[in-house]
């Protein structure tokens, strides 16, 4: 099983790979779901997979966002250098950029992100077929469905073991996006589930903020027993120090030496399971930031009993009864027993100066003592590839040494380097042992000397000086030779050429969500009328996923329909021309809606007519669709500290569907919008009535009502 580790920098993938990490991986500026982090520069990231691969570990690029046509255009240049320079895998959400990637880059690994929702292991196969060596499952798994999934595909599994977690399923949360143009799909997530919420009770508490995930010991065994291939570590956004202790958690328990996670004292907002067990300790509604860990209550209005370790130089933070944040220091003074100290110990109760009003509890989220043991590990940690090599120094032959390494897939590196004939005899016999401790002094190498052999007559002799001067050279081809041989021959990719096509006449339709809806839209002349699917098919739910509809609204349904004429849904996440291309080869697609994150510029820019295009027109816009049961009500309104209001409805599989509270209205921009020459237009109806309904139809005609464009004007970044 391996280690796939974080490297939002070159600090991070330092640490990530000294920690024991099998595979790193890292974005590009501009690109990738942790967009707004540091990320690399083009050079960073060729000097980055040098320096992985003299170590052993693969690298792996994250491109998994949606992408417009002119960025899979324009990312060829640099992609292509990367690739050329030997890149193992690149990491994609979009199915058109896959497509796009598989065609011109053959020899390129596809890994499927988590952004793509694969939660069954039909849609696992699929994605094989399509070019993908692995998948990274949705993290909404249980253990019980990932076996299953396991015991029926055969490609690569990932799972995520550690870090953030997001609330709705990843690549169907749109709240961002509609919110303020920030897209979650773009890699630009504005985290508004993080946020404190108050219900119609009035009941105020982050609703909607999960404990991050921390597998454990127990967790990883079951992984590895049923032959999951690697794990996942999540933290391009935190520090070295917390990449390298996670990982080294991880490395410690394949390696059969478990011991105690410390990730909880470097970033801490709470810690669960995630959904590996059916349990409730999946959400914290008390806070959602960094707090920290408990460090103790506060007794006598001044004093705090110890309930971990302290000492000088360690940040607090002070919290009231409601959990609210009301200051934080780095501590200055400790006095346990009228005295001064350095530190103090658990059970202890200590004076840390004057505490802010209302302080009910004291976070640690700062621990000097692990902080400085994990620097200094990194430090003095070095991690080496074993090489083999040979010496020969015999009488009437050349000083000859030569060493050998086997590269990530499976190529035996050698090189030779050779001196002058020996012709001196030397005094004394040298002591090959002693030889072999000359070569293996391989310094600031990458290079850890293993199987050595030793072929000395006896009888010859040579300085040391030659022997370390033959060492260096053959050490500095050897690592030149070892990363040259992940090149690869570089390819002219083909731009494809797109044909538009135009419709003067596109067909209304409706989404309903009853029959009342249904009725209203019959009445008024909408006759194609769609019903609304569920947007996640989950291995243990396939059962209950209608292949019958010929809407579609989950990858699975899209697989396994035998419609004849099947119309796929927006939250498929249709963004680009070679997303509708590749769609218009799958059996029965005859239409598409495109996403509502898009502008109307670029809806304009597809101009693929190997399918019919279409696109939502008015109707609440679901902005998550959520696993956990948030409230076990069937409806339910909560409200943030800006009045953005979101209406929640529990689904027939109890999952979460979180619309915005104002419904996106077009119609007042129709004249515009038959400009785009679409096919389908549709109008969707999730809350309203008979009546309420029939009035939006009827407004086709005037175009009136409150125009609303989400981001039909804006866009997403």
């Amino acid at each position: 099983m391996k280690i796939v580790a974080p490297a939002g920098s070159f600090e991070k993938m330092d640490a990530a790979i000294k920690a024991g990490a099998n595979e790193v991986y890292f974005g590009l500026k501009g690109f990738g779901a942790r967009r707004n982090n540091k990320n690399f520069g083009i050079q960073e990231i060729l000097d980055g997979i040098d320096y992985a691969h003299s170590r052993g570990v693969k690298t792996l690029l994250t491109l998994n966002t949606l992408m417009k046509d002119i960025e899979i255009e324009t990312t060829l240049y640099n992609l292509s250098r990367i690739y050329e320079h030997g890149i193992d895998a690149v990491i994609v959400q979009d199915l058109g950029f896959l497509s796009f990637l598989s065609k011109n880059f053959p020899e390129l690994t596809l890994h499927g992100s988590t952004q793509m929702t694969v939660a069954n292991h039909v849609e696992a196969n699929f994605l094989k077929s399509l070019g993908l060596s692995r998948v990274v499952l949705a993290r909404e798994l249980s253990f019980e469905e990932i076996k299953k999934i396991r015991e029926n595909t055969d490609i690569e599994l990932e799972v995520f073991v550690s870090g953030s977690l997001c609330i709705a399923y990843s690549g169907n949360c749109y709240i961002s996006s509609f919110i303020g143009g920030r897209s979650g799909n773009r890699g630009l997530c504005a985290y508004t589930c993080r946020k404190k919420f108050k219900d119609e009770e009035g009941e105020e508490k982050y609703f909607l903020s999960p404990n991050d995930q921390l597998f454990e010991k127990d967790e990883v065994e079951k992984l590895r027993n049923i032959g999951i291939d690697a794990i996942k570590v999540e933290g391009r956004k935190k520090t070295e120090q917390y990449v390298y202790e996670t990982v080294n958690y991880y490395s410690e328990i394949l390696n059969d030496n478990a011991r105690e996670s410390e990730s909880y004292k470097l970033f801490n907002r709470g810690y669960s399971k995630g959904y590996f067990y059916s349990d409730d300790k999946l959400m914290n509604h008390k806070y959602s930031s960094n707090f920290g860990y408990n460090l103790g209550e506060v007794i006598d209005q001044s004093k705090v009993k110890l309930e971990d370790n302290i000492m000088l130089g360690d940040g607090i933070q002070f919290v009231d009864r409601d959990y609210n944040n009301i200051g934080g220091i780095y501590v200055n003074k400790i006095v346990t027993d009228g005295v001064k100290v350095d530190k103090a110990s658990i059970g202890e109760v200590v004076y840390l100066g004057k505490l802010p009003l209302g302080t009910k509890f004291v976070f640690k989220n700062f621990s000097k003592e692990i902080q400085d043991k994990i620097n200094h590990e990194i430090k003095v940690t070095d991690r080496k590839l074993e090489i083999n090599g040979k010496l020969t120094a015999k009488i009437g032959e050349k000083l000859k040494l030569n060493f050998e390494v086997k590269n990530l897939n499976g190529e035996i590196i050698n090189t030779e380097f050779e001196k002058e004939v020996l012709t001196e005899e030397a005094k004394k016999e040298i002591d090959t042992k002693v030889i072999k401790e000359k070569v293996a002094e391989l310094g600031e190498t990458p290079f850890s000397l293993s199987d050595f052999e030793v072929d000395y007559d006896g009888k010859a002799f040579f300085p040391f000086s030659e022997l370390k001067q033959l060492k260096r050279e053959c050490a500095e081809e050897l690592e030149k030779k070892l990363v040259d041989s992940y090149r690869r021959n570089s390819y002219t990719p083909s731009i494809e050429n797109f044909e538009n096509s135009f419709n003067e006449n596109p067909v209304f339709s409706a989404l309903v969500s009853n029959e009342e809806q249904e009725r209203a839209c019959r009445e008024n002349g909408i006759t194609k009328i769609y019903h609304k699917q569920f947007d996640v098919a989950k291995e243990n739910n396939l059962e209950k996923i209608n292949l019958e509809s010929d809407f579609i609204s989950n990858l699975y349904q899209m697989i396994e329909s035998e419609s004849a004429k099947k119309t796929i849904d927006w939250n498929l996440n249709i963004f680009n021309n070679y997303t509708l291309s590749l769609f218009s080869t799958f059996k029965g697609v005859d239409t598409v809606f495109l996403s509502p994150e898009m502008n109307y510029e670029q809806l304009k820019s597809l101009k693929n007519n190997k399918v019919k295009k279409a696109m939502v027109i008015y109707g609440f816009l679901k902005g998550m669709y959520i696993e956990y049961p948030v409230f076990q009500e069937k409806y339910k309104e909560i409200r943030g500290d800006h009045y953005d209001t979101y209406k929640i409805i529990n689904n027939d599989l109890n999952n979460v569907e979180l619309y915005m509270d104002k419904p996106m209205n077009l119609i007042p921009k129709l004249d515009d919008i038959m400009e785009l020459g679409f096919d389908e237009l549709r109008l969707d109806f999730t809350f309203e009535n008979f009546e309420e309904t029939q009035d939006i139809i009827k407004s086709l005609e005037d175009k009136n009502g409150k125009y609303n464009p989400y981001c039909f004007e804006r866009g997403i970044f």
